[in-house]
């Protein structure tokens, strides 16, 4: 009696701590999610690849789509993304460009376990050459935990 009594103790300690998986929380992760975004997207204004490289998973599924009208590029894989994310920061030309600001407005953030997704509006304000210019788009970024760090894993940016 006393062995099949441990037994089933033993059984409900099982399910009980099976059930008791840790909650996320949500808000937390949304925040870790956005603190991401707005680091990597600093780090392209400070013209630093090391650092932009940190915030992505550098795999063969790494994927990069720019939509411009009717024009679109897509590279896929981190042997494509680390070379493109150097010559985006080594080439970039911010002569004449003044008054640099970027605000973004995140629309939805989905968080599901380890994966999630989060599509925001994106404004660049700036003077251009002495003239006011804005760029507005829409950006998709498709993110996956590893260990306990939001990385992006497909990004989608296009100009609205």
């Amino acid at each position: 009696m006393k062995k099949a009594a441990c037994i089933l103790c033993s059984a409900f300690v099982l399910i009980f701590a099976s059930a008791c998986k840790p909650k996320v929380d949500l808000e937390t992760e949304k925040e870790a999610i956005k603190l991401v975004i707005n680091a990597e997207t600093q780090a392209w204004i400070d013209k630093n690849p090391e650092q932009m490289k940190k915030y992505y998973i550098q795999d063969a599924y790494q994927t990069r789509l720019n939509i411009q009208d009717s024009i679109f590029s897509i590279a896929t894989g981190w042997d494509k993304r680390a070379p493109a994310i150097d010559t985006l920061a080594k080439y970039a030309d911010w002569v004449g460009v003044d008054e640099f600001k970027v605000q973004k407005d995140f629309l939805v953030i989905k968080v599901k376990d380890k994966t999630a997704w989060a599509i925001l509006r994106e404004t660049q304000d700036m003077v251009y050459n002495g003239s006011p210019a804005k760029a507005e788009s829409i950006i998709n970024i498709m993110l996956e935990k590893q260990e306990n760090d939001w990385k992006i894993a497909c990004f989608v940016k296009s100009s609205i």
